[in-house]
């Protein structure tokens, strides 16, 4: 029997059951709906994840924390210019950006403006080399320039002894603050020799003018929210002996990302305590696959259930086309082209039940997806914030796509495997006396 006739045979048996054929087909497309849904809802959910800690930093830099996270395992081991230098002679390392936090400005205006800025202090040339871009502007040269990161200008709200009448607080328009002046209200405590001899010595406050010479364009969420000002000008405000000066956190750039778990555990390995972007994205894909597979399982119990309904179908079948299968074997067709045909009709009804099943599942995520962005931009909406992000729980790669109507149709096609050796082994004699 040749394929042109298999196949002509396989599709007019199922036109001839078209009822049988879309209620069976109808479990399918519940079934493979039901796995690729839960397939995509893990899929998004990863994809958000993973984009939320991109969010967090490039994927090639390597945060070391100091200070008070301290190094691991060992004692007296500090982030200084040291340390630094050998951070920037680790294999693999591009760049390293040293910082300290200024914690003596407490918070800056401009005009009837009020901000509270997190001020962290780098070296210029280091920092410049980490290929963060301008929006406008330039980096600070000297003490008296400062940088802001790409939110902060719409950060700033009426200054709290500005208020209108009743007590709230305006929101503050986008302040075009490039090559303005900042005031900022700079606290410097007493140092410990102080307060021995003066257990009450009051802390110290002065206003200090920094002229904004800089905007960054959007890069993460931690540099947007972060102004910047010179090494030299946060050691000073921080009081500090340039001697002994040791860092909060130092980010290593490392020269493509396949290069980061190999430089993060050599720092590792040095004692101090790392995080970055991609060791959590590795960490979670083990955590996703479990869930993918708990979602998939779940799924597949209605697979299941429909590839019942398929071996149902098909001995039905058997059972109202036993003289057509002894007609058949007496004008000669072998065992084996009976086996193909009822295979045949199996893996049809599998196809047709997976392409249905990808289609309602496509249609089904795109209205879930619809609906959670207008939740999100409701609630963005009432609480007075701008969403310019597309939230996708569920999402359908081209690779699930292709899976679903194959595994639908392999499904169709063992589900199909008894009743096909049961049709093939009736005796022609018996099968052509069956009324």
């Amino acid at each position: 029997m040749r394929f042109r006739d298999l196949s002509f045979l396989v599709v007019s048996n199922l036109r001839r059951m078209k009822l049988r054929l879309a209620l069976t087909s109808l479990g399918v497309v519940i079934g493979t709906a039901a796995i690729v849904l839960m397939l995509s809802l893990g899929i998004g959910l990863q994809a958000n994840m993973t984009a939320s800690l991109g969010d967090l930093g490039a994927a090639t830099h390597i945060n070391v924390m100091g200070g008070g996270m301290g190094p691991m395992g060992t004692e007296g081991v500090v982030l200084n210019d040291e340390m630094v230098e050998q951070f920037g002679a680790i294999e693999h390392v591009e760049a390293v950006l040293p910082s300290t936090y200024v914690f003596s400005i407490q918070d800056v205006r401009y005009r009837r403006y009020q901000a509270y800025l997190n001020t962290m202090g780098v070296p210029m040339d280091a920092f410049e080399k980490f290929g963060y871009e301008l929006e406008e502007g330039r980096l600070p040269r000297n003490n008296k320039e400062i940088l802001l990161g790409a939110v902060i200008p719409t950060s700033f709200s009426f200054a709290s002894d500005d208020l209108f009448m009743g007590g709230t607080t305006p929101t503050a328009p986008e302040l075009d603050l490039l090559g303005k002046r900042l005031t900022a209200k700079v606290v410097t405590y007493p140092t410990e020799d102080e307060y021995k001899s003066d257990p009450n010595a009051p802390a110290k406050e002065e206003k200090r003018k920094f002229t904004v010479v800089g905007i960054l364009a959007p890069s993460d969420m931690q540099t947007d929210q972060t102004a910047y000002v010179t090494m030299d000008a946060a050691i000073d405000l921080n009081d500090l002996d340039k001697r002994k000066v040791s860092y909060e956190n130092v980010i290593v750039k490392a020269d493509s990302v396949n290069s980061v778990a190999e430089v993060e555990q050599t720092i590792m390995d040095m004692g101090f305590y790392t995080f970055s972007a991609r060791s959590i994205q590795d960490q979670l894909k083990s955590v996703f696959l479990i869930i993918q597979g708990v979602l998939g399982a779940l799924g597949a119990i209605a697979m299941l259930v429909a590839a019942l309904g398929i071996t149902n179908t098909m001995t039905m079948s058997i059972y109202e086309r036993t003289r057509e299968i002894g007609i058949m074997k007496a004008v000669g067709a072998s065992n084996r082209q009976i086996k193909r045909v009822f295979l045949g009709e199996a893996a049809i009804i599998g196809m047709l039940g997976g392409t249905g099943g990808l289609l309602f599942s496509a249609a089904g995520a795109a209205l879930a997806n619809l609906f959670v962005q207008a939740l999100i931009a409701s609630q963005t909406a009432t609480t007075g914030g701008v969403s310019t992000e597309t939230t996708s729980f569920f999402q359908i790669p081209v690779w699930l796509a292709i899976f679903a109507i194959a595994f639908a149709a392999g499904v169709g096609l063992l589900a199909g495997v008894l009743p096909a050796v049961r049709a093939a082994n009736l005796d022609p004699l018996t099968a052509l006396r069956h009324e």
